[in-house]
C-alpha cells in the first residue's frame, strides 16, 4: 500500500483542571498531511470522529499506513499558566511529531525516507515556559510504518511536575506501571483498563486475525457501569481468570466462563439491594448484533447478585439459546463464581508445583498456569483448526498470534506441569494445521531460501484460522527454521513424560520426514543450520544464527534418544546430524573459547548482533556442558549485554535499536535457568526477586519488556510463553531448596 496521509484531530472541550489535565477518550480525525494542521486556527469542523487510545485499524481504518495528525484543545486557570507542565502523548505506531501552539515541542522515532519505528515508547514531554496560554491547542503528526497505526496506549494528559513523576514513577524500582487486565475462556476473551474503569473489549476469539484478509473485531465496546463511585482494589481473584474489582459498597466480577465454554460475558455485581438496584451498563455500538440478559438473585444471606451477560450472532454463531440457557442456570441457583474458582483451583491441584514457593512465588506461579490456560483456544471454538493454539500474548498485548516459538516454550511447561491433554491439544494444533507455502522462494538475491520439500511446521506464524504466515515487509517473509527443532523437541518431550503410544505411532513418520528430515537437510557444509530469519525475526536473507543452529540440535537429540527407546530405524542418521551441528556450534560461533557469538557471519565484536542473549540456550539444553566455558560465556555477556542497575537483567543483542535495548524478562527466565543448573543460584536470586516483586505490582502478569530507562512494563503484556512460561520453567527445573 502506498504511504498516504493520514491526519487526526482531538479536542478537550476547556475544562479547567489546575495540574492535572486526563484526556477524554473522543477524538477527530480526517485524511491528508498539511503542515497548516498544527495551526491554533484550523477549521476542523468536518473532520471525522474516532475513539483513542487505540490503533485506527479498531475504527475502521483497516490496512492503512501513512501519516497521521492529532489536535486537542484544553484551557488552564491564569494562575497555573507560568507553572513548570509536562505532556504525556501516549504510545504512538510509529513516529510522531508534537506542537503545542504551533510550536514542536518534542518528537519520538523517525519519519521517512529512514523511517525508525518507537511503536511502544510513552511519549513524554516538557512544555517550555511561556508557551502554555489559559486556551491551547496541542497537534501531533503521526507516522505509521506498517500495521497497526496512531495513538494506542499509554497515558495521555498534561501534568505538573510532581504529577508527572508520580505518573511516570520514574528510576529503576519496582513499579505498578501496567492497569489492564484481561479475561478468557480460550473462546472470548475481554479487557479490563483500571483507569478508565471499563472494559475495553470483548473478543468473539483470543486470537487477531482470521487469515491475511480479517482481523478480528470487538463485539463490544467501552463497556461500564453507570455509577459515580470508584473502585477501591483491581485484582484477579484467587490467581483465576475473575476480575475483581472492589468498590465500597459491593463488589464487580468479569469473567469468560470455563466451567461454561461458551462464548458469553458475564459481569456480576454483588452487594445490598439498595446499593446496586439502580446499577446499569452502557457500551459503544458496534456492527454486530449483540444479544444480552440481566439477571437479579437474591442469596440467602440477604445480597443480591445482578448480572449482565452479554453475547453475539453473527454468521457463523447463533448464541441465543445458549444466553438463554447461561440465564437459567444462573436463576436455578447455579453459584457460577464458585464453580469458576473451584476450576482454577482444581487446574492448580493438578498442576506440579514446587513446595519450596514463597508466598510472592506461588501467587505469580498460579497466576501464569492460568495465563497459559486463557491463551490456549478452547476445543469447542467453531473453527476446528483454531483448536488447541497457543497465543503468545494475550489482548491487550498485540501479540495474540500462535508463533512456534513462543508456543513450544508453552507446550514444554504444560508438560512439565502435568497437563498433558492441553500439552496433547497444541501439538495437535500444528500437527492439524496448514504449512508448506514455503518449499520454494526465491529472493530478490535470486536464490532460493525455501524448505526444499515438504514440511509440517510454519516458516513463522499462524493465522488463528490455522494457517501459515510468514510476516512480510518490504525485505520480504521471515522464513524461520528454529520452529522445526523447537516442535521436534516438545514433541518428544511429551511422549517421554505422558507415554501416549498411540500419539507416537499415529504422527511418528509425518514428524520424522516433514520436520527432522527438514532440520538434516537444512544444515551446511559449515556444519550449522542455513541463513534464515532467525528468533528475532531480521527477514530474508537472514543469517546463520547461533538460537537456530542450537534449538535444531536440540530437537534432533531429543528425536535420536526417542527413535532410540522406541526402536526405529535411522537412529544414526539423526545422531549424526546432531553432533555436526555440535560440532558447527563449537568451531564457528565459539570466539577465544570465552563466549558464542550470536552469528556465523559476525567477525567483529562490535558488529550488530554479535552478541545474543539467546545463545543461553546452549546451556539450558544441555548441548553445551563445559562449566567453565559457561562462566566465562555469562560473564562476557554480563559485561556487555547487562544493565548496570542491581537486580535487573539483559537485553537482547548487542548495538540493537530501541526495542533491542529494553530489558527481555524471556532471555533474563532463561538466563536464570542456566545459571541455576551451572551451579551460578546465588546470583539468580536478585533477578527472579526482581521478577517477582514486579509482576506483583502488576497482577502478576509478566510483561514482554521492561523500560530501558524506568523499568516500567513495556511491549506485549501479558506474555505467555515468553512470560509466564519462563517463569514456570525456571521452577520447575530448580534445584533451589
Amino acid at each position: 500500500m502506498s504511504k498516504l496521509a493520514l491526519v487526526f484531530i482531538f479536542f478537550y472541550h476547556s475544562i479547567v483542571i489546575s495540574q492535572t489535565i486526563t484526556f477524554p477518550s473522543d477524538w477527530l480525525f480526517k485524511l491528508g498531511d498539511d503542515p497548516n494542521y498544527k495551526s491554533t486556527y484550523l477549521d476542523d469542523s468536518n473532520w471525522d470522529n474516532i475513539k483513542v487510545p487505540t490503533h485506527w485499524e479498531n475504527e475502521g481504518y483497516e490496512n492503512y499506513d501513512g501519516f497521521a495528525w492529532y489536535r486537542l484543545r484544553f484551557s488552564l486557570d491564569k494562575k497555573d499558566v507560568q507553572n513548570e507542565f509536562y505532556l504525556l502523548a501516549g504510545k504512538i505506531d510509529d513516529v510522531d511529531e508534537t506542537y503545542l501552539n504551533g510550536k514542536r515541542i518534542g518528537a519520538t522515532g523517525k519519519f521517512p525516507p529512514q523511517a525508525q519505528s518507537a511503536w511502544n515508547q510513552q511519549r513524554a514531554y516538557q512544555i517550555p515556559k511561556g508557551l502554555l496560554k489559559e486556551n491551547n491547542v496541542l497537534a501531533i503528526r503521526v507516522y505509521d510504518m506498517g500495521a497497526p497505526g496512531g495513538i494506542h496506549s499509554g497515558v495521555l494528559g498534561i501534568f505538573g511536575k510532581n504529577s508527572y513523576e508520580k505518573e511516570l514513577n520514574l528510576g529503576p524500582g519496582p513499579k505498578k506501571s501496567f492497569y489492564q487486565l484481561v479475561t478468557s475462556n480460550g473462546l472470548i476473551a475481554a479487557v479490563y483498563n483500571e483507569k478508565q474503569k471499563l472494559i475495553e473489549n470483548v473478543y468473539p476469539h483470543i486470537f487477531a486475525a482470521y487469515d491475511s484478509a480479517k482481523k478480528v473485531k470487538p463485539f463490544i465496546k467501552n463497556l461500564k457501569l453507570l455509577i459515580d463511585d470508584s473502585p477501591i482494589s483491581t485484582k484477579y481473584e484467587l490467581n483465576s481468570h475473575i476480575i475483581l474489582v472492589k468498590y465500597k459498597y459491593f463488589d464487580v466480577r468479569y469473567l469468560s466462563s470455563f466451567t461454561e465454554d461458551n462464548k458469553i460475558f458475564y459481569v456480576q455485581v454483588i452487594g445490598k439491594d439498595e446499593n446496586i438496584e439502580n446499577i446499569n451498563v452502557d457500551f459503544s455500538p458496534v456492527e454486530t448484533e449483540i444479544i444480552s440478559e440481566e439477571i437479579i438473585r437474591k442469596n440467602d444471606d440477604g445480597e443480591i447478585e445482578k448480572y449482565f451477560l452479554f453475547s453475539f450472532n453473527d454468521s457463523l454463531h447463533n448464541n441465543s439459546k445458549n444466553l438463554l440457557y447461561a440465564k437459567s442456570k444462573i436463576l436455578s441457583s447455579i453459584n457460577l463464581i464458585k464453580e469458576e474458582l473451584k476450576f482454577s483451583k482444581d487446574l492448580f491441584s493438578l498442576s506440579n508445583i514446587p513446595k519450596e514457593l514463597n508466598k510472592d512465588e506461588r501467587n505469580l506461579f498460579e497466576q501464569s498456569i492460568t495465563v497459559l490456560k486463557m491463551a490456549q483456544v478452547s476445543q469447542n471454538e467453531i473453527f476446528e483448526k483454531s483448536r488447541g493454539q497457543i497465543l503468545a500474548s494475550l489482548p491487550p498485548g498485540m501479540w495474540n498470534i500462535t508463533w512456534i516459538r513462543d508456543a513450544a516454550y508453552s507446550i514444554y511447561v504444560l508438560i512439565k506441569l502435568g497437563l498433558f491433554d492441553e500439552a496433547k491439544n497444541a501439538l495437535k494444533f500444528f500437527l492439524n494445521a496448514e504449512a508448506g507455502s514455503y518449499k520454494n522462494y526465491i529472493h530478490t538475491d535470486g536464490l532460493d531460501y525455501g524448505i526444499g520439500e515438504n514440511y509440517k511446521i510454519s516458516v513463522c506464524r499462524y493465522f488463528g484460522m490455522g494457517v501459515e504466515e510468514s510476516d512480510f515487509n518490504e525485505n520480504g517473509p521471515n522464513i524461520e527454521l528454529d520452529g522445526f527443532g523447537l516442535f521436534l523437541w516438545v514433541f518428544c518431550e511429551y511422549i517421554k513424560l505422558s507415554g501416549d503410544e498411540e500419539f507416537f505411532n499415529e504422527h511418528f513418520n509425518i514428524i520424522k520426514n516433514e520436520v527432522a528430515d527438514a532440520i538434516v537437510n537444512s544444515i551446511q557444509k559449515n556444519n550449522l543450520i542455513r541463513k534464515d530469519s532467525g528468533p528475532w525475526e531480521r527477514h530474508l536473507p537472514g543469517k546463520q544464527f547461533a538460537y537456530t543452529s542450537i534449538v535444531c540440535a536440540k530437537g534432533l537429540k531429543s528425536f535420536a534418544e526417542l527413535i532410540e527407546e522406541k526402536n526405529q530405524n535411522d537412529l544414526k542418521k539423526y545422531s549424526s546430524a546432531y553432533e555436526r551441528l555440535i560440532d558447527g556450534i563449537k568451531t564457528n560461533l565459539t570466539v577465544n573459547k570465552k563466549y558464542l557469538k550470536g552469528n556465523f557471519e559476525s567477525s567483529r565484536a562490535d558488529e550488530f548482533e554479535h552478541l545474543d542473549a539467546a545463545t543461553f540456550e546452549a546451556f539450558n539444553f544441555d548441548l553445551l556442558t563445559d562449566r567453565s566455558f559457561f562462566n566465562s560465556h555469562f560473564k562476557h555477556y554480563s559485561s556487555n549485554l547487562r544493565f548496570k542497575e542491581k537486580q535487573r537483567g539483559f537485553f537482547r543483542v548487542n548495538k540493537g535499536d530501541w526495542y533491542d535495548n529494553q530489558e527481555w524478562i524471556f532471555l533474563d527466565l532463561r538466563i536464570a535457568s542456566a545459571l541455576n543448573k551451572f551451579g551460578g543460584s546465588k546470583k539468580v536470586i536478585d533477578l527472579i526477586r526482581w521478577i517477582t516483586e514486579q509482576s506483583k505490582l502488576n497482577f502478576n502478569l509478566i510483561a514482554e519488556l521492561y523500560d530501558e530507562k524506568t523499568s516500567a512494563y513495556e511491549g506485549a503484556c501479558p506474555m505467555v510463553g515468553f512470560g509466564a512460561g519462563a517463569y514456570l520453567i525456571y521452577f520447575l527445573e530448580s534445584d533451589r531448596k
